[in-house]
């Protein structure tokens, strides 16, 4: 048996083993249900599922080339190579939502001897430190924007005893100067180029022009549909947010297959005919949802949603923040669509960008969950809190997106209701 085989069949097995709840179903049955389905009669949310799944197992497949990468590393090159992107972040989230998350941190844990790093990275020490993971032909890792990443990778690197290519992203680059953010481009694109070579040298194909140009044309239709997602949702509440926090746009690694086209003109179809009928209720309270949500079983939507009328209308993670690709400037466009993230800019310019979106989604308060394991994040959102504070109401949660340790539903539920009466309390003053 082939190593990436039994990777494959412990990870399997470990999934049968869950302590937690789960907040998908058994992983074994939802791949069952979703392959008896036909393209056509799948929703976007199942069919999100099933290409994510689609691409876990391919990553697991004895003859693919695997590459893992970083978080925010564009993925039309992989795919224009046919290379198999696989992301460990992403993976840890399934991994939380399948009820495991508690049991491969303690393993990561174990191995790192602390408890203070990020439970995404931690997690996914615990499942290469368990061989659970699908070892990787080579790794391409960026300095954006997580820090404990490139620490993963390194080891990953020497563990698997892989190549890894390193990209160095300037930081800030939306502060720049004009001559200074050219200067930042032609060095990025440079480092793409090189990128590619190391590719072809690793694999010995060559980079095909023209599936690459069909590749950008399949990523640019697929921010299209999703700008027009964004658009539609300035209007009345048309999905829950606890649902669009899955589809985390700048997050999944799908960018440039004609699959997350189908998915994104799906979704704003199905978002469309809701708009139309209003299925959903009128917004009680509008709000703009920072950072990630907690992946584990947890009660904080249902509440929110439910219970509270809360129509979380924006997320930083689904804010569209780059142009089209440009086929004839490959590695510049790329360029620029990495430096265009604002979650690698000083906070000024991320600031100005929440407060330009609070009137084109009249949103009524910010929710911040402050994952403590990102530094980045944890204390850049209780600095917005401070700076937002006369300017709209914002609720940060102290939490973790993976470890389910971390979670107290009695204590949140208090800060919650507090946060939600004072959005009253200035709706009533507004309306003197």
């Amino acid at each position: 048996m082939k190593r990436r085989e039994k990777q494959f069949l412990d990870f399997m097995a470990l999934a049968q083993e869950k302590e937690a709840r789960a907040t998908m179903e058994d992983h074994r049955e939802k791949v069952k249900k979703l392959n008896e389905k036909k393209g056509s009669g799948l929703s976007a949310s199942q069919m999100r599922g099933k290409l994510l799944t689609g691409n876990l197992v391919k990553a697991y497949n004895p003859d693919a080339t695997v590459v893992w990468h970083s978080l925010f590393m564009p993925t039309e090159i992989f795919y224009a190579m046919d290379i198999v992107p696989f992301s460990t972040e992403m993976v840890a989230a399934g991994i939380a939502g399948a009820g495991l998350g508690k049991k491969l941190v303690e393993s990561g844990e174990e191995y790192l001897g602390c408890r203070d790093s990020c439970s995404f990275v931690t997690c996914s020490y615990g499942g290469i430190t368990r061989d659970l993971l699908p070892e990787p032909d080579f790794l391409v890792t960026t300095s954006q924007l997580c820090d404990p990443e490139k620490k993963l990778a390194r080891f990953a690197s020497r563990r698997y005893n892989r190549k890894e290519f390193y990209i160095d992203v300037p930081y800030g680059a939306l502060s720049f100067n004009e001559a200074l953010y050219r200067e930042a481009v032609d060095y990025l694109a440079g480092q793409f180029e090189n990128m590619v070579g190391f590719l072809e040298t690793e694999t010995g194909k060559k980079l095909d022009q023209d599936r690459l140009s069909q590749v950008f044309d399949n990523s640019n239709q697929a921010r299209e549909w999703f700008v027009k997602i964004n658009r539609l949702r300035e209007g009345p509440g048309v999905i829950r947010g606890s649902k669009a926090l899955d589809f985390s746009a700048v997050l999944l690694n799908i960018w440039g297959t004609p699959e997350a086209v189908e998915i994104y003109k799906t979704l704003y179809q199905e978002l469309l005919e809701i708009n139309k009928s209003r299925q959903l209720t009128d917004d009680r309270y509008r709000i703009g949802w920072i950072h990630l949500r907690p992946y584990y079983d947890n009660t904080l939507f249902d509440y929110l949603e439910k219970e509270r009328g809360v129509s979380v209308v924006a997320e930083e993670v689904n804010y569209i923040f780059w142009d089209e690709l440009d086929i004839k400037k490959p590695f510049h466009s790329l360029a620029r669509k990495v430096l265009a993230n604002p979650m690698y800019s000083p906070l000024e310019q991320k600031f100005d960008i929440y407060r330009r979106e609070f009137n084109k989604y009249r949103i009524e308060g910010l929710i911040g969950f402050a994952h403590k394991g990102c530094r980045h994040y944890y204390s850049a959102t209780h600095l917005a809190a401070d700076y937002f504070k006369d300017k709209v109401p914002m609720l940060v949660i102290d939490g973790d997106c993976i470890d389910p340790r971390a979670y107290s539903f009695p204590l949140l539920k208090i800060r919650v209701d507090a946060f939600l009466e004072t959005i009253e309390s200035r709706r009533l003053k507004a309306a003197n």
